[in-house]
């Protein structure tokens, strides 16, 4: 009996203590399992604030990518203004260095108006005869003053002739340089005009309109101008960028020969085709050149090495080139060694192009 129940107790003691062991291990799991609720709340509370954080900033990053198009954008537009204002300074540049022969001209005539000395010489033979009106014939008759008068009134006639030719010539080429600003002015009025306005364009003709603008300069400056046109097509682009590029180039090639030892200033234009569907349009001078430093930076917006320069003018070109589905490259030997633009325009150019690059 009393090993029965002594046997009953200790069963009950095992079952106790195994009891007592499960009731741990299930408060330490229960333990364990608020530990990680609160572990899971507070990753999930993390990564809420992450997310959070995370749309902010796509947010944000979204809101830089609209100012980053927006500046870009009004970037586009500064330059290609600056190209347009670049044309108008270039025209307004060229009216003036016609405006200075133009003054030069009006002078000289005025000078030999001043110092003519016919108007004396009829002024005074003019009051001899007034006052010897009444007994002009016995005057003339005394002496040899007749062959004196014929003499004097046959030189006179001469110098007369002689100063005419003088003045006429100056007027002459005072004419030609008001036609020629009259052109200039007319041209760039065209343009203007047409800006932004597909035609079908002789490349030729385009360069010979860039070559009139700065021709009071080029002959000024004693540049010989190469032309060197291989049979092309015509090309349907914007003519007014075009001209834009252009007038730019000629520019830059000019101040490179101008600040250039060379012994002969020469600019090249030249044009030939590239294959069956493009145009090349060069623009070659024997001037400064370029240096290796700077001739990857040339087409960047601001970038120049002219004192008087604002570094618009081929960066603007270089965005006219890709609007019209085109480029506008460089090449320089290095300093002193000249230097090639190359305009390459695709033969319709900015049709299906344009489209693709108008938001650049």
């Amino acid at each position: 009996m009393l090993a029965a129940a002594g046997a009953l107790v200790v069963g009950l003691l095992l079952a106790v203590g195994w009891i007592t062991g499960l009731r741990r291990k299930v408060e330490q799991r229960t333990r364990e399992l608020k530990d990680e609720i609160e572990e899971r709340k507070r990753t999930q509370d993390e990564l809420e604030q992450k997310k959070v954080s995370l749309e902010k900033e796509i947010e944000e990053c979204k809101r830089m990518e609209l100012e980053v198009e927006r500046i870009h954008k009004q970037l586009v537009d500064t330059s290609r203004q600056a190209g347009q204002a670049e044309v108008a300074s270039s025209v307004l540049h060229n009216v003036g260095n016609v405006l200075n022969s133009v003054n030069v001209s009006a002078n000289v005539i005025a000078d030999r108006m001043r110092a003519s000395k016919a108007a004396g010489g009829v002024s005074k033979m003019a009051g001899l005869f007034a006052e010897h009106q009444h007994d002009l014939a016995a005057f003339l008759a005394q002496d040899d003053r007749t062959q004196k008068v014929a003499g004097f009134l046959k030189g006179l006639v001469q110098h007369m002739d002689s100063e005419q030719a003088g003045i006429l010539n100056e007027v002459k080429e005072l004419t030609k340089n008001i036609d020629h600003i009259k052109e200039i002015v007319a041209m760039q009025q065209s343009y203007a005009r047409v800006a932004g306005v597909m035609e079908v364009q002789s490349i030729p003709a385009l360069v010979e309109d860039a070559l009139r603008m700065h021709a009071t300069a080029l002959d000024r400056d004693h540049v010989r101008v190469v032309r060197q046109f291989d049979p092309i097509p015509d090309v349907l682009t914007d003519k007014h960028k075009v001209l834009q590029i252009l007038v730019n180039l000629i520019s830059n090639a000019k101040y490179a020969l101008s600040n250039s030892t060379a012994t002969e200033r020469l600019l090249t234009i030249g044009a030939r085709m590239n294959g069956t569907g493009t145009v090349l349009v060069s623009v070659a001078d024997n001037g400064i050149g370029i240096g290796p430093e700077n001739l990857t930076r040339i087409f960047t917006h601001g970038f120049t090495t002219r004192k008087d320069g604002h570094g618009f003018g081929l960066h603007g070109g270089h965005l006219a080139a890709r609007e019209m589905g085109g480029t506008l490259s460089a090449h320089s030997d290095g300093a002193g060694k000249g230097a090639t633009f190359t305009l390459e325009l695709p033969i319709k150019s900015g049709i299906e192009s344009t489209g693709s690059h108008r938001n650049l």
